[in-house]
């Protein structure tokens, strides 16, 4: 059980990198949004890494040239649009990004749980557990991180926003470089 959990403390890291920016965007996030992020996260891991112990090692190889880039775009463009957004004034009242927004950066942040999976799937790993804990230790990191990234917001105003977004930009181009230099 702590291999398990292990792998899914290193796999909610890039989602938690994702909820801190997120949160800073936020000027009051409530509950519900920081369990929307993180509820949009968790889901994304699990179904990623599900997806790869089902998918098996064959398309891996196919998917593994093109995966880094979708990863870049995603949290590229997210990012992108945060920092934009921050910097022309934006909305008046920041609010939690929408369903479509939460689902780009969690599949962005989730890649590597299905390169994982493909692992776990060619050994004797009990996959419903695995999977379970990797979306709720996913979930949790999220929901913090947003509440967290928040505080981060409110001290540091728009110089935070634009950093939060900014961070999501860097986050895929890290992703980008780790499988372009590997």
């Amino acid at each position: 059980m702590f291999a398990t959990l292990s792998l899914a403390v290193g796999l909610s890291v890039d989602s938690l990198a994702a909820a801190l920016a997120t949160g800073v965007a936020l000027r009051r996030p409530r509950l519900a949004d920081a369990a929307r992020v993180g509820t949009a996260f968790g889901l994304c891991q699990m179904a990623i890494a599900l997806a790869g112990i089902r998918l098996g090692v064959a398309l891996v190889r196919v998917a593994s040239a093109w995966d880094h880039w979708i990863a870049f775009i995603l949290l590229s463009a997210v990012g992108g649009q945060m920092a934009v957004k921050a910097l022309s004034g934006g909305a008046a009242e920041p609010v939690c990004p929408a369903w479509p927004a939460l689902l780009a950066m969690g599949v962005g942040t989730s890649i590597d749980a299905g390169v994982v999976g493909v692992g776990l799937g060619m050994t004797e790993v009990d996959a419903p557990l695995t999977v379970a804990v990797i979306g709720l230790v996913t979930f949790g990191f999220s929901a913090v991180g947003v509440l967290f990234g928040c505080r981060v917001g409110r001290r540091a105003g728009t110089a935070a926003q634009v950093a939060g977004g900014l961070v999501l930009a860097a986050l895929g181009g890290r992703i980008l470089a780790a499988h372009l230099l590997a």
